[in-house]
């Protein structure tokens, strides 16, 4: 087989393309995977430091331990409760430890040789450490970690550092798995790739040796004609009979061709019909960049068919798209022609946004000889691409918020000389704002912690108790009448006790979330009903507003992740995971939860939630109350 030079060529191609696929990915991707992971727990250590400076008062600041509050544990307390955080330490500008999370470190010189020619020259110094070696001060850690040292000035002098020793085991592992898991599937896809190939060549061979075969019969079969007639021109019957043979083996061999050229054309269906089958459009075109095959999928997303553009510039593929222009700049620009978007009109968006990918093949020789364009769907990450971004503002002006507050009370009160201007009672105010506004805070980090878990596959822990549902309604709605006096609340409940089985804390956090959203897309006043039903082993809860209301579409994504329905810079506050988190809060207790709405009508959202768990719920039952 490996004597067709085409054959021999296709395959060692496909033989190279095959090992080249799994060393890319092993040499490349997954130690940028962990590089990745490196920097980020590098900028996070610096984050981490940057905020506790800021919190503890000692920016601009020598870092010794006068300088250093007395109620530095409960400040670094809401940092410790993160479980990555392993370790975290304060050095002065000598090196001496003056701060650190094991208390009989404290006291003991750095005098490492990167301390003194990195860190106290002002540049962040990390190392990754993995489990079962040794630190930078020579411990032995017993999980994969970042330590990082970030240094800070006082007025252009080394004034201190923060040591932070960052737990990354779970990074580590899920990028070890992400990087078998796609290792393995880039083997088998190249496995099955080589099979398919050889099959193919498999096949051409046979097409080939048949067809060497049937040109040899034949030859064979002149030559023994022009012999058998010169010797035996007298022997005209023998003759005669010899010629019907020859003939005979004639017809073999245009038949053994027939069949041959039969198994090329039931292999160029094959091609045809995985042309057909993939979901992408597939457009190719020759070096003139005329067209020469169109899939299905591409006539439905250009509008057009084969038989309208074959054999025309691509140019004249789409009115909306000049293919030719994008094309040839891209192959004149770049040795290997880049990606790019365009937007198509379609069915269910006013418009579509589809990737272009080129590509150039050369059969023979080493000029290239036409061009493959693959258009692929890609409305759906640009939208989840543009919510992201969005998301990221909303939140950061979100945590900023009370951040703001916070700063701005803190550096009143530890002013030298404001602090003596004001009374206990404002103090005492000062205090409580400072308070409220770090709960906030806290509720949105607890929010974003409640869908990062999950969505990364996790169940939300439960702590069952048995409470009473109309005393939590009655708790949730005075909260907030007591901020508004713009709204009315109507509150219907059942006579007596209704006696519940749930995790009281989360069932506070979606009555909270449910009527913080009617107050606020209610922001011309009005009533806010409240309304909870006993039904068949369990409860309904109904809570409404009059307020703006919703179409289909934007109920439709209510519980999607960082959705509002309004995201202009004059809408409400939020960053868009209320509901998604009520929703599996409440999918978690084994209920159900339902949304009705009509623009400039009001919102009412109904929740059923059972009276006692079910087999299936996580978490065990709690105490009773």
């Amino acid at each position: 087989m490996l004597r067709y030079k085409l054959i021999r060529n296709l395959l060692l191609l496909s033989l190279a393309l095959a090992i080249a696929l799994p060393a890319y990915e092993f040499l490349f991707v997954h130690p940028a995977y962990q590089q990745l992971i490196t920097s980020e727990t590098e900028k996070e250590a610096v984050r981490y430091a940057s905020y506790m400076v800021r919190t503890l008062g000692l920016e601009n600041r020598i870092f010794t331990q006068a300088t250093l509050p007395d109620n530095l544990l409960d400040r670094l307390r809401p940092v410790s409760r993160d479980t990555q955080l392993i370790k975290l330490r304060i050095f002065s500008a000598s090196g001496e430890i003056i701060f650190s999370t094991k208390p009989e470190e404290v006291g003991t010189i750095n005098t490492r040789d990167y301390f003194r020619e990195t860190v106290a020259e002002g540049q962040v110094y990390s190392k990754v450490v993995r489990k079962d070696s040794q630190t930078a001060e020579g411990d032995t850690t017993q999980v994969d970690i970042v330590e990082t040292y970030v240094p800070f000035l006082a007025d252009d002098v080394f004034g201190g550092a923060f040591e932070v020793y960052y737990d990354v085991t779970q990074s580590v592992d899920q990028v070890r798995t992400l990087s078998i898991r796609s290792h393995l599937a880039i083997v088998l896809m190249s496995c099955g790739f080589l099979v398919a190939i050889f099959i193919a060549l498999y096949r051409a061979h046979a097409s080939f040796r048949e067809r060497d075969a049937a040109e040899l019969a034949l030859q064979q079969a002149y030559e023994d004609l022009e012999q058998k007639v010169v010797e035996r021109t007298r022997e005209l019957q023998n003759a005669n009979t010899l010629l019907t043979e020859q003939i005979n083996e004639r017809v073999q061999t245009q038949q053994a061709l027939t069949a041959a050229l039969e198994d090329i054309r039931v292999d160029r269906g094959k091609l045809s019909a995985i042309l057909r089958s993939v979901p992408d459009g597939v457009i190719v075109a020759d070096n003139r960049l005329q067209v020469l095959h169109i899939n299905a999928a591409a006539e439905t997303i250009l509008e057009t068919s084969m038989e309208q553009v074959l054999g025309a510039s691509i140019a004249t593929l789409s009115r909306h798209v000049d293919f030719g222009k994008e094309v040839a700049e891209r192959l004149n620009r770049d040795d290997v022609p880049q990606p790019f978007d365009i937007e198509l009109p379609c069915g269910t968006h006013e418009t579509c946004v589809y990737q272009v990918r080129l590509s150039q093949f050369m059969p023979e020789t080493a000029a290239p000889s036409g061009i493959v364009m693959l258009i692929r769907d890609v409305t759906r990450e640009r939208e989840i691409e543009q919510m992201k971004s969005a998301f990221l503002g909303m939140a950061a002006h979100e945590l900023n918020t009370p951040l703001t507050t916070i700063i701005g009370y803190t550096e009143l009160l530890t002013g030298a000389e404001t602090a003596r201007e004001f009374t206990s009672a404002q103090i005492d105010e000062f205090l409580q704002m400072i308070h409220a506004k770090a709960l906030a805070l806290g509720r949105l980090v607890d929010d974003l912690l409640d869908i990062s878990r999950v969505e990364s596959g996790r169940p939300l822990p439960l702590n069952y108790h048995q409470f009473d549902l109309n005393r939590k309604a009655r708790e949730v709605v005075s909260r907030f009448e007591a901020k508004t006096r713009e709204h009315t609340f109507d509150v219907v409940l059942p006579s007596g006790e209704a006696s519940i089985c749930a995790d009281r804390e989360r069932i506070d956090q979606v009555l909270d979330h449910l009527i913080c959203n009617a107050v606020k897309y209610s922001p011309g006043g009005g009533r806010i009903s409240v309304f909870l039903k006993r039904q068949d082993k369990g409860y309904r809860i109904v809570v409404g507003d009059e307020g703006i209301g919703m179409n289909k579409e934007e109920v439709a994504h209510l519980f999607d992740r960082f959705y509002r329905a309004d995201s202009s810079d004059t809408a409400v506050p939020g960053v868009g995971l209320g509901m998604s988190l009520v929703r599996h809060i409440v999918r978690a207790h084994n209920g159900e939860i339902q949304v009705s709405s009509q623009p400039g009508r009001g919102t009412k959202v109904t929740i059923i939630l059972p009276e006692v768990p079910v087999a299936n719920s996580s978490g065990p039952a709690g105490s009773t109350d």
